[in-house]
């Protein structure tokens, strides 16, 4: 992808990172990454190996890898990775296997590179994957669309049962639950092993990757039982976020620690 891409744009914009109350002192503070920008002339399907680290340090390698969803034999729709937030496990009240192991978070405690799937508000759902360390896992919060946008189309209005508005490219994925409806991601790829060759959702690395930078930020949308943990520094989103979601610049991605309402939440 050239440098002229609008997900790319804006890339000298200063780094701000919110002001936090607490940091999680097991994070390692992610410093701006610079990757090269020339179009992808290799691609390679991530395996067990990339997954099997803890979930901060995935949150990070993720980004900039490429989600690809294989619809048929000869039909294969992807995009790149740009947000992500990690989950530290029983340790991290803001992690579904906070609490317990059941059978909701099973898959959080499977091997790394196992796929998380669960619902929200009882119609959408979102994409997670485990990672190094039992309870961890790694949320995909935002995606750039690479290639197969008609059929994102297509697949949101099935699922949607009705005749969905066209969106534009840059808002097809730009939200957890948005990614799911255009990647067709339901309940029935949870416990997907993402390293099986057989798989029909995997996780690949194109070399080499575009530019963009990294920053960390508290994650959105969490519940007061979080308790310190609203403030652990484990969002992950990348530079071309702000582009990706409209706003302005990178400051913006980090700049926003409140919670949204439900009106907010990018779906």
């Amino acid at each position: 992808m050239s440098n002229s891409s609008i997900y790319f744009k804006k890339l000298n914009a200063k780094v701000v990172e919110p002001p936090r109350k607490r940091k999680c002192k097991s994070v390692p503070h992610l410093l701006p990454v610079v990757l090269p920008s020339s179009p992808p002339s290799i691609k390679t399907r991530l395996g067990n190996e990339f997954f099997n680290q803890e979930s901060s340090l995935l949150a990070n390698a993720l980004l900039g890898k490429v989600l690809v969803r294989q619809i048929n034999d000869e039909e294969h729709i992807c995009g790149r990775i740009v947000e992500t937030e990690a989950y530290l496990g029983m340790v991290d009240k803001a992690a579904h296997s906070s609490c317990k192991r059941s059978v909701r978070t099973e898959p959080m405690f499977m091997k790394p590179g196992t796929v998380y799937v669960f619902s929200i508000y009882g119609m959408y759902h979102c994409f997670n994957i485990s990672s190094g360390g039992d309870g961890t896992a790694v949320l995909l919060r935002a995606i750039e669309p690479l290639s197969g946008l008609e059929r994102m189309q297509q697949i949101r209005s099935e699922s949607q049962k009705k005749s969905c508005h066209r969106l534009p490219t840059h808002q097809l994925c730009n939200g957890p639950s948005k990614l799911c409806l255009s990647f067709g991601i339901t309940k029935e790829l949870n416990k997907v092993d993402l390293a099986d060759p057989s798989s029909i959702i995997w996780i690949e690395d194109w070399s080499p990757q575009p530019e963009f930078v990294t920053v960390t930020s508290t994650r959105i949308g969490l519940s007061k039982k979080a308790a310190e943990w609203i403030d652990a520094p484990l969002r992950t989103p990348s530079g071309s976020t702000a582009i990706l979601k409209g706003q302005n610049s990178v400051e913006a991605v980090a700049s926003s620690s409140r919670s949204p309402t439900l009106d907010e939440i990018k779906l």
